[in-house]
C-alpha cells in the first residue's frame, strides 16, 4: 500500500553511492522495508519505514534531522537493552507482524526529543492508491478515505506536575447511540433528569402451558409425581432440628478450647516465673561463690583498705580466742609464758601484715606517679553543645608532658645499659641549661657524681642512692608550676576549682580535706575525724570486716531495684550502717534459728508491702528470707509476743536512725522532676554526660595521703605495669 502524501519533514535521503549497481537500479523492487516504531518515555509513537539493510547510526542521523536534535544524545534501545551503532535492522528480530519497535530516550537530560512534533504539519489523505496483486495480475485500487472520527467528550483528568504530561480520562470509540428521533425533527428541549420505569411488552414467543391441548403436546418423560408427607407439627419440627442441643455442643467445645488456652497461658506463665526464679537462685549463688573466692584472694593479696581491714579483723579475733583457751587451760607461770608466745605470734603476724601493706603503699605511689605523667600528657577532651560532638584538643603543653614522661621512664629505667643511661643523664643537662630554679644545680651536681661512677665501671648498691635522689628531684622539678612551661596548669587549674567546695577540716590532723576522705553514713551529724586519721588510731573504732556487710547492701538494693521501691533509704545506707543494724540491733543472728554465719544472713523486708528501712526489716538466713517474703498476713504465722519482739527492734532503729526520715524527704524531693535522675529522659538520650553536685576527680578517688597511709578502694583495678614489679624485685 503507497500513499500519495509527499511531505518534505518525512521524507529519507537515503544515500546509495556507496551500494552496488545492482542494488542502486533494484532498490524499489528487491529491497525489503522494516515498519520501526519509536517509544519516547512520555508514551508518544512515531512510526517510519526503513530498508532492511539500514544500521542504527543512520537512523539516529535521520530522527537528528527530523526532530532537530543532535545525533550525539539519541539513544535506541530494544528490547530495555542499547543498540549498537553498527547493527543493521535485518539483524534484529521482528514480531509476528513484521514490525521493530525501540525506545527512544535522549542521554542528555536538558534535551527533550519532541516527538509530538512529527504528525503536527501531517495531513491524513482522502484517497489511496492500493496496489492489489492477484493470479500475477498487478491492479491499481483507488480507496476513498471517509472520517468518521468522533468529538469525544472531555471527561477530566489530571496533568503530572514534573513531566508536565496531562492524562485526560477515557472515552470509548463508538459513537453515541443514534436517537430515536432526529434532533432536527425535535422541537422542544431535553431534560438535564431521566425519568425510569418499567413497561410491559408482548412477547415474540409462544408460552407453553402445563396442560396437553389439542395443538401442543408435552412429553412426561421428567415428571415426578409428589405425595405429601405426614403432618409435622411446630414441636416435632424443632425436637427433630434439635437447635438447642446443637447450641450447647457449640458452647460446650467452646468452653473447653478456651480452657484449653487458659491452661496454656497459665502454663507458659509459670514455666517462665520458674525459670526467672531458678535464674535468681542460680544467679544467687554464683554470686555468693565469687564473693566467697574474692575474700580468699584478698585474705592471701590484700590490696584495699579493706583487705587490710579484715587481716587485722581476723588477727583481733585470733587473739580474743587464744586468750580465751589459754585462760581456760592455764593459770600461773604457764599461763604468763603462753600469754608471751602469743605476743610473739601477734608481733610476727601484724609485722608481716605491715611489710605487705608497705609494698603496696609504694607501688601506689609509683602508680600515683604514673597517673601524674598520663594527667599532663593526655588530650583535654569535652562535649560540645552543638549536635552533641565529642572534642578532643591536644596542647602544645599535653605534648611537653608526653616529653617530660618519656624522659623520666629512660632515667627510671633499671635495665638500661651503661652508655644509655649516659646518654639519658646527658638529655637532662641539655634540658636544664634554659632553667634558673633551685633544684638545678643540685641535680646536676648529682648527675656529674652518676657520671663520674658510671665511666669508672661502679654500678649496683654504689649508684643506687643518688639515682633515687635524681628521680625524686626531677619529678619535683616537673610539678613545679615555674619550671615545667606551663604543663600542669589545666591539672592545677582543676584540682583548684575542686577545692573551693566540698573541703571539710579534720580535727585530728588538722588539715582541709576533700568530702570524700572522711568516712559518711547514716548516722553521722557532722564529720570531725578524716578516714586516715581513724586508720591511725583504732581505739575509737575497731577493726571491722566489713565485706559481708556491703554484700548484704548490695542484695537489699538489688531487691528494692527489681519491685520498683522509690524510697531512697536503702540507697542512703553504708556499709557501716549494715554492719550497726545486725551487730548492734539484731546481735549478730537470725531473728528465727539464731544462725550467726554472716556469709547465710539476710537482711529483708518485714512488711513486704512497705518499703525498706530500718524499721522495716528483719535478720533471716536465706532459706527463712524466702519464706518469709511469701507470707501475706504475718499475724497468721507469727506469734504475737514475737512481733511484740521484732517492733521493739524496729523502734530501736527508729531511735539510731532519728535523721534517716528527714534525708529521704530531702532526697525524693529534690529527684522530682529532675532529668539527671530519669534514665530515660532527653538528659541521657541526647548523649550528654550527667554532672554532680560533688565533682571529685578520678585522680583524687585513686591517690592518698603517703604519710597516713590510706589505701583507697579503686586501686585493686588498675595495680602496677610489670616493669614496677621487676623493679620492685630488684630491690629486695
Amino acid at each position: 500500500m503507497t500513499s500519495d502524501l509527499s511531505d518534505d519533514s518525512f521524507s529519507c535521503d537515503i544515500d546509495l553511492d556507496g551500494l552496488p549497481q545492482a542494488v542502486r537500479e533494484s532498490q524499489h523492487d528487491v529491497l525489503d522495508k522494516f515498519t520501526v516504531k519509536f517509544y519516547s518515555p512520555d508514551a508518544r509513537v512515531y512510526t517510519h519505514c526503513y530498508p532492511s539493510f539500514y544500521n542504527v547510526d543512520f537512523i539516529k542521523n535521520n530522527l537528528a534531522k527530523l526532530f532537530n536534535v543532535p545525533a550525539d544524545i539519541i539513544r535506541l534501545l530494544y528490547r530495555e537493552e542499547p543498540v549498537a551503532d553498527d547493527v543493521r535492522l535485518e539483524k534484529l528480530k521482528t514480531d509476528q507482524y513484521g514490525n521493530l519497535e525501540f525506545k527512544l530516550t535522549s542521554t542528555d537530560r536538558n534535551v527533550k526529543i519532541p516527538l509530538e512534533k512529527a504528525y503536527k504539519d501531517m495531513a491524513v489523505p482522502d484517497i489511496l492508491t492500493v496496489r492489489v496483486e492477484k493470479d500475477n495480475e498487478v491492479s491499481d485500487v483507488v480507496v476513498e478515505i471517509e472520517n468518521k472520527a468522533i468529538e469525544k467528550p472531555y471527561l477530566g483528568g489530571y496533568r503530572d506536575i514534573q513531566t508536565g504530561i496531562q492524562y485526560h480520562h477515557s472515552y470509548t470509540q463508538t459513537g453515541p447511540p443514534k436517537p430515536r428521533v432526529a434532533p432536527e425533527f425535535k422541537n422542544h428541549r431535553d431534560t438535564q433528569t431521566y425519568f425510569t420505569r418499567n413497561r410491559k411488552t408482548e412477547k415474540e414467543y409462544c408460552h407453553a402451558t402445563q396442560v396437553t391441548t389439542r395443538g401442543i403436546y408435552i412429553p412426561n418423560t421428567c415428571d415426578k409425581i409428589i405425595t405429601a408427607g405426614p403432618y409435622e407439627t411446630a414441636d416435632e419440627r424443632e425436637r427433630r432440628l434439635d437447635v438447642e442441643g446443637k447450641v450447647r455442643i457449640i458452647q460446650r467445645y467452646f468452653r473447653v478450647w478456651m480452657i484449653k488456652k487458659k491452661l496454656k497461658e497459665l502454663s507458659e506463665e509459670y514455666h517462665k516465673r520458674m525459670r526467672i526464679a531458678m535464674e535468681r537462685e542460680q544467679k544467687d549463688r554464683e554470686e555468693d561463690d565469687r564473693r566467697r573466692k574474692k575474700d580468699l584472694v584478698s585474705k592471701v593479696f590484700p590490696m584495699r583498705t579493706e583487705d587490710f581491714a579484715m587481716l587485722y579483723n581476723m588477727v583481733d579475733r585470733w587473739k580474743k580466742s587464744e586468750i580465751a583457751r589459754i585462760t581456760s587451760l592455764h593459770c600461773g607461770a604457764a599461763k604468763i609464758a603462753e600469754f608471751y608466745l602469743l605476743l610473739e605470734k601477734e608481733i610476727e603476724i601484724l609485722q608481716s601484715i605491715e611489710h605487705l601493706r608497705m609494698k603496696v603503699n609504694r607501688d601506689i605511689e609509683t602508680k600515683k606517679i604514673i597517673d601524674f605523667f598520663k594527667a599532663i600528657g593526655s588530650p583535654i577532651e569535652w562535649d560540645s553543645s552543638y549536635k552533641n560532638i565529642h572534642i578532643s584538643m591536644d596542647t602544645l603543653e599535653a605534648q611537653k608532658g608526653r616529653e617530660y614522661f618519656e624522659l623520666y621512664k629512660r632515667v627510671c629505667d633499671k635495665h638500661a645499659t651503661r652508655e644509655e643511661k649516659l646518654q639519658t643523664y646527658l638529655d637532662i643537662k641539655m634540658y636544664l641549661n634554659s632553667h634558673r630554679c633551685g633544684e638545678k644545680q643540685e641535680i646536676l651536681n648529682l648527675i656529674d657524681r652518676v657520671s663520674e661512677f658510671l665511666a669508672r665501671g661502679m654500678t649496683g648498691n654504689c649508684i643506687k642512692g643518688l639515682q633515687k635522689r635524681i628521680e625524686s628531684l626531677l619529678l619535683h622539678h616537673f610539678k613545679l608550676v615555674e619550671c615545667n612551661e606551663g604543663v600542669t596548669n589545666h591539672t592545677n587549674r582543676t584540682k583548684f576549682e575542686q577545692m573551693q567546695k566540698n573541703l571539710i577540716f579534720c580535727n585530728r590532723c588538722q588539715k582541709m580535706k576533700n568530702m570524700d576522705k572522711f568516712t559518711i553514713h547514716a548516722r553521722v551529724e557532722k564529720m570531725k575525724t578524716c578516714t586516715a586519721c581513724k586508720w591511725l588510731d583504732k581505739a575509737e573504732e575497731p577493726w571491722i570486716d566489713l565485706s559481708p556487710y556491703k554484700f548484704i547492701l548490695k542484695q537489699i538494693r538489688n531487691y528494692e531495684r527489681l519491685h520498683h521501691g522509690t524510697s531512697s533509704i536503702a540507697f542512703i545506707m553504708q556499709d557501716r550502717d549494715i554492719h550497726h543494724i545486725i551487730t548492734v540491733i539484731w546481735h549478730g543472728h537470725s531473728a528465727l534459728s539464731e544462725c550467726n554465719d554472716i556469709y547465710q544472713l539476710r537482711l529483708v523486708r518485714w512488711d513486704k508491702e512497705e518499703e525498706w528501712s530500718p524499721w522495716n526489716c528483719i535478720l533471716l538466713t536465706m532459706e527463712e528470707a524466702k519464706s518469709h517474703l511469701r507470707i501475706e498476713n504475718l499475724s497468721d504465722i507469727y506469734e504475737q509476743e514475737f512481733i511484740s519482739h521484732i517492733f521493739n527492734k524496729h523502734a530501736l532503729a527508729r531511735k539510731y536512725f532519728k535523721h534517716l526520715t528527714n534525708y529521704d524527704k530531702h532526697f525524693t524531693a529534690f529527684a522530682k522532676n529532675d532529668s539527671k535522675l530519669d534514665e530515660n529522659s532527653d538528659y541521657y538520650t541526647a548523649g550528654r554526660k550527667p554532672e554532680c553536685e560533688i565533682n571529685v576527680s578520678e585522680e583524687n578517688e585513686r591517690s592518698q595521703d603517703s604519710a597516713d597511709g590510706d589505701i583507697t578502694d579503686e586501686e585493686l583495678d588498675n595495680y602496677i605495669e610489670s616493669k614496677l614489679y621487676n623493679s620492685e624485685a630488684s630491690e629486695d
